[in-house]
């Protein structure tokens, strides 16, 4: 079927949804939702979203996010989400400034009782400060009770946080210090199992006012509780009840907003619990709205698919954001509340995608691999998992690495890389391990390792605990991720290993890892996996040069070694060539070596615009026919599904669009696979941009930074709160939505691959002089004075590297500015932008009004400034600092 017949596809019905929506129907009254900055380009969770008038940041506003480090404040996500809601007409609900669960290590480490004073002091000043008048409600302290305080005779037990056992009265200096800070911010004490006698017989419930009631009669500023109201379809709790609790605040002087509703069906999604349900949410809304210091009423999510409960699907939006009956009963409510008569029409939105008459690529591979990376936090997503299901090569984004399986040391959970493997078996896909031994995005415990026995003996038990785990069930893994350092010439057969906190501990970890798996699992196909090594176009082919040479070592010294991953991170002013990537894939055949393409994205750096759509879909099928064409490549993954999944989002850098509509990089993969079949393709398959653009969203302009670094990778961004690591185990009627991972993205994206996976540099590099390449092994680092970094696309990596190896020093600004432009291309830009006067001076190559470049410019004048005085190890925060650059200019 031809690609311009794609009219064919899209159902003739279309999503229905009531004439009026709750944000109408609530008139004044303040009802929403917790939203993900991840989720602001996708247009369907846009449109739920919209639904409503109140908004909250899950995570991107917390002390975790905002400051990561001590001392230097980031607000890039809590004013993405602030910028959000103003955008879309909403009131704002700041949560959270103190609270005990998912935070940095480096406060998790105050012990002086000074020292957690000043740090609250500061947090909260520095906080309240930048949104003055901008947020009137907020979270200032967060469950701070005991779970099993009983609130016998007025009493109650404060939870032994490291906070509380640090400074017993931080809950008083944080308040005070709020009202002190604005006095005309709303202060909220915010707990969860405090809806009433029905939870926990009501003994936390009095515990918590209690906890208020000492604060209101000696004086603590406070202005509400926020109920929590995290419910069970068996465990429940009835109208009365509420009613008598909030009422009872309110006797106090005080609002109350039920703050992070969703109630999980035990029973999956069945009509039955779908029904309970909505009772259940009415019942809240209606005990909220009844009582007259009830003053918000938030849903903790806005699909089922977003939310930290999901396989329980306990919101009112199903996860392609269509609504529940829980929706249709709030919304019942708002218009019996408020007297309004429904005139019965119906208002129609966009039509709906039938991606199940999609041609799927699994069908057209006979066997070759070729896949996706995954997030487990996406499974419930249906149109998540059919875009997934038309490839048969799974990989999980963040879920086998070691951050995700050994978080504590000793401590092995498996249960993301679990859930991972299940879902490639339930879909019939196989399954690719990734990764076992990266420097990146480790936990603490990890990082502080300096013996080189303990090293290796960590090494050694995390692959044997992994491989035992995984026999007979993954027959490939990554077994090290980017040990080269970004710099290496590769000059005469040499290399240099990246300086990383594993490589200074212990120097020939690489082969300690291989011959481990080797002796674990004899079965199991051990792979080196890395950037910027795709061909001659890429950091002029030194990089690829250095890691050939590395495992060419390997292999000459009997090291067990099957195969090489190539990650292929590309941009669309960044490109490779199919002969120069045949090249570099047949020099690891004549050592008898597999390779794979590991994780595949193509950032647009002109935005979602049809010819970058058309150059991404030549680029993406050039890659599938290099690998297709070369005997000795086994495997084609694309790192991630949707574009809205990627760590690389804001470049539209996949296969699908955010809603999993296909994209003409999609179709190009299709017709690859078609002519080297020798099936013909039909008129118009080609990967037109005339499909649906559900990309586009006019909330994202092209001039939105999208972190476009040359070098940069998925293991580079954390997605942000994904990655705090945990506090605290809880049974799940205790647990909340701020004690779960949103994805371990953790590797960040990070994101962070997204990595919340990205492969930024943990070591603080300083301006090396040449100190030689040691005895050509890689014991050396020394290339470091020149291949200056120049033409504002950057030729490091990430600049999470920072301000080391030449920068500034060497071949200046011009060296190395052509992967896959060429030095003629550049310099007929100038000189073209020189002519029109877009410069902003004329010693710098880039034209002033492509916002990204000129944000590029700006890392390299501050790389060396911050990288070495905070020491950064997360590439997005680099450009968090660039957008306040940005606000102050």
């Amino acid at each position: 079927m031809g690609f311009h017949n794609i009219i064919n596809l899209i159902t003739t019905s279309f999503l229905s949804v009531a004439a009026i929506s709750i944000k109408d129907a609530a008139k004044d009254f303040r009802i929403g939702v917790a939203t993900n900055s991840m989720r602001f380009n996708d247009d369907a969770y846009i449109r739920a979203t919209k639904k409503f008038n109140y908004m909250v940041a899950e995570n991107g506003c917390k002390l975790s996010s905002i400051q990561p480090w001590k001392g230097f404040y980031m607000y890039y996500d809590c004013d993405a989400h602030l910028a959000k809601a103003e955008e879309l007409g909403m009131a704002f609900r700041g949560h959270c400034l103190i609270w005990h669960s998912y935070q940095p290590q480096w406060f998790q480490e105050i012990t002086d009782p000074q020292e957690m004073e000043n740090t609250i002091v500061d947090h909260i000043t520095n906080v309240l400060n930048h949104y003055k008048g901008k947020i009137d409600t907020w979270d200032v302290v967060n469950e701070a009770i005991d779970d099993e305080s009983t609130g016998e005779d007025g009493t109650w037990d404060m939870r032994d946080s490291f906070i509380y056992r640090a400074l017993p009265n931080f809950v008083d200096i944080a308040f005070k210090t709020a009202r002190e800070v604005d006095p005309s911010v709303k202060l909220f004490y915010n707990d969860y199992d405090i809806e009433g006698d029905d939870i926990r017989e009501g003994k936390k419930a009095n515990s918590v006012y209690n906890f208020v009631k000492d604060m209101v009669e000696r004086g603590v500023p406070i202005d509400g509780v926020g109920i929590q109201y995290h419910l069970h379809t068996d465990k429940v709790v009835t109208y009365e009840n509420v009613m008598k609790n909030i009422r009872r605040f309110n006797d106090l002087g005080l609002e109350v907003q039920i703050t992070e509703m969703d109630i999980n069906s035990v029973e999956g999604n069945t009509e039955e619990a779908f029904d309970l349900q909505a009772k259940l949410y009415g019942e809240a809304l209606k005990a909220c709205l009844d009582s007259e210091n009830c003053t918000g009423f938030i849903i903790w999510g806005v699909g089922d698919g977003d939310s930290w409960r999901k396989e329980g699907y306990p919101l009112v939006f199903n996860s392609d954001y269509t609504p529940k009956p829980a929706y249709y009963a709030m919304l019942d409510i708002l218009k019996k509340y408020n007297n309004i008569e429904d005139n019965g029409e119906e208002e129609e939105e966009e039509p709906v995608f039938n991606i199940d008459e999609l041609e799927a690529v699994r069908d057209l591979a006979d066997g070759f691999r070729i896949g996706v990376a995954t997030n487990s936090m996406r499974f419930n997503n249906v149109n998540y998992n059919k875009a997934t299901n038309k490839f048969n090569y799974m990989v999980a984004e963040n879920g086998c690495k070691l951050s995700s399986i050994q978080q504590w040391k000793g401590a092995y959970m498996f249960y993301d890389c679990d859930a991972h493997l299940a879902k490639a078996e339930e879909l019939g896909m196989a399954f690719r391990g990734h990764c076992l031994i990266w420097h990146s995005y480790q936990p603490q415990w990890f990082q502080e390792i300096t013996d080189p026995q303990e090293m290796e003996n960590t090494i050694v038990d995390h692959i044997t605990n992994v491989l035992n785990h995984y026999k007979g069930k993954i027959d490939t893994w990554d077994v090290v991720n980017e040990a080269i350092d970004d710099e290496s010439t590769g000059e005469d057969g040499t290399w240099d290993m990246r300086d990383s906190f594993i490589y200074r501990a212990l120097p020939n970890f690489v082969d300690i890892a291989f011959q481990t798996a080797r002796k674990v699992d004899p079965s199991v196909k051990l792979f080196y996996n890395d950037y910027d090594i795709e061909g001659d176009d890429i950091r002029d082919g030194k990089k690829a040069n250095s890691v050939y040479n590395f495992v060419k070592d390997m292999v000459e010294r009997g090291i067990p070694i099957d195969g090489v991953g190539i990650q292929y991170h590309l941009h669309t002013d960044k490109i490779v060539t199919y002969e120069n990537v045949m090249k570099n894939i047949r020099k690891f055949n004549d050592l008898g070596l597999e390779v794979q393409i590991t994780e595949m994205d193509i950032n647009s750096v002109e935005g979602n615009t049809e010819e970058a759509f058309d150059l991404q879909a030549k680029l993406y099928g050039e890659a599938l026919k290099a690998c297709l064409d070369s005997e000795n490549c086994t495997g084609f993954i694309i790192w991630g599904v949707g574009d809205g999944d990627s760590w690389r989002r804001e470049g539209y850098p996949l296969t699908f669009n955010s809603n999993y509509t296909p994209k003409p990089a999609y179709y190009a993969l299709l017709n690859t696979l078609k002519e080297y079949k020798n099936i013909t393709i039909d008129e118009g398959e080609t990967g037109d941009t005339e499909s649906i653009d559900d990309n586009k969203d006019d909330t994202t302009e092209a001039d939105d930074y999208t972190g476009d670094v040359e070098n940069e990778t998925p293991e580079n961004v954390e997605e942000d709160e994904d990655n705090d690591l945990e506090n605290a185990e809880e049974d799940e009627d205790n647990e909340t939505p701020e004690n779960v991972e949103e994805g371990g993205n953790n590797e960040a994206d990070d994101d962070s691959e997204a990595d919340n996976d990205t492969e930024a540099e943990d070591d603080t590099e300083t301006e090396d002089e040449d100190n030689g390449k040691g005895n050509g092994k890689g014991n050396g680092k020394g290339n470091g004075k020149g291949n200056g970094k120049g033409n504002g696309k950057g030729n490091g990596k990430g600049n999470g590297k920072g301000n080391g190896k030449g920068n500034g020093k060497g071949n200046g600004k011009g060296n190395g500015k052509g992967n896959g432009k060429g030095n003629d291309d550049i310099t007929l830009l100038v000189e073209k932008h020189k002519k029109e006067g877009n410069l902003l001076h004329d010693d710098i190559d880039y034209p002033l009004q492509n916002f990204q470049t000129l944000l590029h410019h700006l890392y390299l004048i501050i790389i060396k400034k911050y990288y070495q005085k905070y020491q950064y190890t997360n590439e997005l925060e680099l450009k968090k600092i660039v957008i306040i650059l940005k606000i102050s200019y």
